[in-house]
């Protein structure tokens, strides 16, 4: 029961963020002065049906005011706000991680020769190399600096 529950909410939280999503673009692309006409857009345009109450929410939260022409528009501050709390739940929702203390090491190889050694270097150190960048004679390693293996860089000595 609380599987369900919980599985209903996030579902409504994801449609609330999809059509707040798609009420910021059409209040910035096209001209409303009526919130029946954006309604309306909605249900036509998107499949989406709110109603006017809702509507009036999302506006309120997204901070959509009727400028000096007459119009419904969005401010700056108000779709980076949006856009910063979207940027958020995704780097929550694919388990991003942040490594501040990062060495970029250039390694030159023999053509052809990159892609093998990196392929050896990743299964050697796979727990102190983030991301490798191969081409066809060099290799850049992205390594964590608090965890490079002297290993690693006596590999390179002489």
């Amino acid at each position: 029961m609380e599987n369900s529950l919980h599985n209903r909410n996030k579902k409504a939280k994801e449609r609330k963020r999809k059509r707040q999503q798609i009420l910021l673009k059409l209040v910035d692309e096209q001209d409303f002065k009526e919130q029946d006409d954006i309604i309306d857009t909605l249900r036509n345009d998107y499949g989406i049906r709110v109603s006017q109450p809702t509507l009036s929410r999302d506006m309120d939260e997204l901070d959509i005011q009727k400028n000096e022409e007459g119009y419904y528009k969005s401010s700056q501050v108000a779709r980076k706000k949006f856009q910063h709390s979207l940027l958020k739940e995704l780097l929550v929702s694919s388990n991003a991680a942040i490594c501040p203390n990062v060495a970029t090491y250039f390694i030159r190889t023999e053509e052809g020769k990159a892609q093998e050694i990196a392929y050896h270097l990743r299964k050697t150190f796979d727990d102190s190399i983030l991301a490798t960048n191969v081409g066809l004679d060099y290799i850049i390693l992205f390594v964590n600096a608090d965890n490079t293996p002297k290993e690693l860089l006596e590999l390179f000595e002489d």
